[in-house]
């Protein structure tokens, strides 16, 4: 669908990126994982640590991300005149800022050391583990597909 935004050195380039971006889903998986394992076994100073680790995971893969999509969205949006798929790109661009700033607020809010991981924080976790499951889900079937060709 988007075939058009990608020439042949964006390919190869993001092609690698693509391969790092997929060992990163599975070390996001593994650090929520652990995160919930800790917090549950009530051993809330690892779950903590574990939780700086997502965050410093999570945080520096969702920049690379954005900014990657982004100079290539401004790039079709430029030049490719269908609506419907510049519309498409808006769409994800919006959902992908904010699922950015669910995070960040999260993140910010938990791994302050004053904040005590509670049954809410627990909540919490596993909404943001569910909808970037889903995420990570639809970019790699479509987005990643898309610029690994």
């Amino acid at each position: 669908m988007f075939d058009f935004i990608f020439g042949k050195r964006d390919l190869v380039h993001n092609s690698k990126k693509v391969k790092r971006w997929q060992a990163e889903h599975k070390a996001l998986a593994t650090l929520a994982m652990q995160t919930l394992e800790y917090y549950e076994k009530h051993d809330l100073k690892r779950a903590k640590k574990e939780l700086s680790k997502l965050q410093s995971v999570a945080l520096n893969h969702l920049m690379d991300e954005d900014v990657t999509f982004f100079e290539l969205f401004e790039r079709a949006e430029e030049t490719y005149t269908d609506q419907r798929i510049v519309d498409a790109i808006k769409e994800f661009r919006s959902s992908f800022i904010d699922t950015k700033k669910v995070l960040i607020h999260f993140f910010i809010h938990y791994t302050d050391p004053k904040v005590e991981l509670d049954t809410i924080f627990v909540e919490k976790l596993k909404g943001i583990i569910n909808a970037l499951v889903e995420r990570i889900e639809f970019e790699e079937q479509n987005l990643y597909v898309m610029i690994n060709k």
